[in-house]
C-alpha cells in the first residue's frame, strides 16, 4: 500500500516548482500525468545537464510520471481536456493569472465538471494585485522577497541563494496543501483550490524581521555567515577548503580553544566573555582566529572541535557529500539504475514515511507516451485521435 495510492493528479507545470512538487507526490505513490505541448514537450526537457541530448535534470523532476500530449490551448484541446477531468483528483497549473480561464479551464469551470476537484495553482507574484503577471525568476523574485537584502557578506552587496531554496519551499508547500486538501475532501467530500505564490514562500523564511521592524525599528541587514549575538560563530578558511564553526555559550569557547591548542586565547583578557568577544569582532578576534585556523585542514577542525562538543562542521563540496557515510546510512541520497542515464544518484525526497516508504526511481516518460491509453479510457477511438494528431492538437 502506497501513502498516496489511487489518487490522480493532472500535472500541468513548465516550471520547477510544480514539477518538483508532484514528483514528491508521485514518488508517495500519487498517478501524475504531466501534460505537454504536442511536438515541444515540456521545455525542461532540454536543460542542462544533459547526455546524449536528453535532460538529466528533466528526468530526475519527472520520475515516475505519465505524459499526455495535448494542446489545451485550441479548442478541441481544452474540450478534450474537460472530457479527462472527472477521471483525475488534483489539477496542477503555474500558468499567468487568467490564463486558464480564458480557455474556460480555470478553478470554477473544472469545479463545475467535477465538484470535488483540488486545484493547485502556483504563481511568482501572487493571482491579484500589481504585481501579478509580472515576468519574474527566482533571482528577482528573492530580491522582491527581501530573502537577498538579508544574504551576502557585512557591507558588501546582496546575493542570491545558491540552491534553488525559494522554488523548493514552494514545492513542498503545493504538496503540503494538495495533501491537506485531499484530507478535507475526504471529511467534507468537495474539493477546492490550494493558491502558492514564490513571493509568499520566501517571506515564510524571513521569520521576525517584519515584526522586528514594525515593534522595535529594527532592519535585519547582511552580517555574512558571522552571528552578531555570539562569537566565534562563523566560517573560516582552511588549509583545504572552509569549515563552519558555532561557540554560542562560555564553555563552548573554552573547549574550543582547547580544541585547537589555544591556550593563550582562553586566558586573554579581551576575549574571557561573549560581550567582549563579539563587541568589534570583525576587527579583533577574527583575524586572530583566520590566521590560526588556516594552518589546518578542515576536516582536522572539524573532528577535534567535535570531540570538544563543539558545532562544527567542514564546507563540503558535491563529490564529499555523495557517499558520506551519514548521507548513506540515512538515505539522503537515492542510488538510481536508469535505461537513459545509468547510474544516477538524486537527493531522496526530503520527508520519509516508515510503513509506507517512497517508490523506487523510475525514468520520466517519453514526450506523449500514455496519450493514447488515456485518451482511449475516456472513451475516444483511434480515429478520432487520428485526426487530431494531424492537427497537432495531441
Amino acid at each position: 500500500m502506497k501513502a498516496l495510492e489511487n489518487v490522480k493528479i493532472l500535472d500541468l507545470s513548465e516550471k520547477l516548482t510544480v514539477s518538483l512538487a508532484t514528483m514528491y507526490l508521485s514518488g508517495y505513490g500519487a498517478e501524475v500525468t504531466k501534460v505537454e505541448q504536442p511536438g515541444i514537450g515540456d521545455r525542461a526537457r532540454v536543460w542542462a545537464p544533459v547526455k546524449e541530448e536528453k535532460s538529466i535534470y528533466f528526468n530526475y523532476l519527472n520520475s515516475g510520471k505519465k505524459s499526455l500530449s495535448l494542446d489545451i490551448a485550441t479548442k478541441e484541446g481544452a474540450k478534450i481536456f474537460k472530457k479527462l477531468v472527472p477521471f483525475f483528483d488534483v489539477i496542477c497549473v503555474d500558468k499567468e493569472a487568467g490564463y486558464m480561464e480564458s480557455l474556460g479551464l480555470g478553478y470554477e469551470d473544472l469545479k463545475k465538471i467535477k465538484e470535488d476537484i483540488i486545484y493547485g495553482s502556483y504563481s511568482y507574484y501572487g493571482e491579484t494585485g500589481p504585481y501579478k503577471n509580472k515576468p519574474a525568476s527566482s533571482l528577482t523574485a528573492q530580491a522582491k522577497g527581501v530573502a537577498m537584502d538579508m544574504t551576502g557578506m557585512h557591507e558588501q552587496y546582496p546575493v542570491q541563494s545558491a540552491p534553488s531554496i525559494a522554488e523548493h519551499y514552494s514545492a513542498a508547500y503545493i504538496a503540503t496543501g494538495i495533501v491537506m486538501a485531499l484530507i478535507d475532501k475526504n471529511i467534507r467530500g468537495i474539493g477546492q483550490k490550494v493558491d502558492i505564490a514564490l513571493l509568499d514562500s520566501i517571506y515564510s523564511c524571513i521569520e521576525a524581521a517584519p515584526a522586528a521592524y514594525s515593534t522595535v525599528g529594527e532592519i535585519h541587514k547582511r552580517k555574512g555567515n558571522f552571528d552578531p549575538s555570539c562569537a566565534p560563530y562563523d566560517t573560516f578558511e582552511t588549509e583545504d577548503g572552509y569549515v563552519a564553526i558555532g561557540v554560542a555559550t562560555q564553555q563552548q569557547w573554552l573547549n574550543f580553544c582547547d580544541a585547537l591548542d589555544m591556550q593563550d586565547l582562553k586566558e586573554d583578557p579581551r576575549f574571557d566573555d561573549n560581550e567582549k568577544r563579539r563587541a568589534d569582532y570583525m576587527n579583533h578576534l577574527r583575524p586572530i582566529l583566520a590566521e590560526r585556523i588556516i594552518q589546518h585542514k578542515k576536516m582536522d577542525v572539524e573532528k577535534k572541535c567535535r570531540k570538544q562538543g563543539i558545532p562544527c562542521c567542514a564546507v563540503l563540496t558535491i563529490p564529499e557529500i555523495t557517499d558520506l557515510p551519514n548521507t548513506l546510512e540515512n538515505g539522503y541520497m537515492t542510488t538510481a539504475e536508469s535505461d537513459i542515464f545509468g547510474t544516477l544518484k538524486y537527493p531522496s525526497i526530503p520527508f520519509m514515511l516508515r510503513d509506507t516508504p517512497a517508490v523506487p526511481f523510475e525514468d520520466a516518460p517519453a514526450l506523449g507516451s500514455d496519450t493514447e491509453a488515456l485518451l482511449t479510457a475516456a472513451g475516444y477511438g483511434k480515429a478520432e485521435m487520428k485526426a487530431w494528431k494531424e492537427k497537432e492538437i495531441i
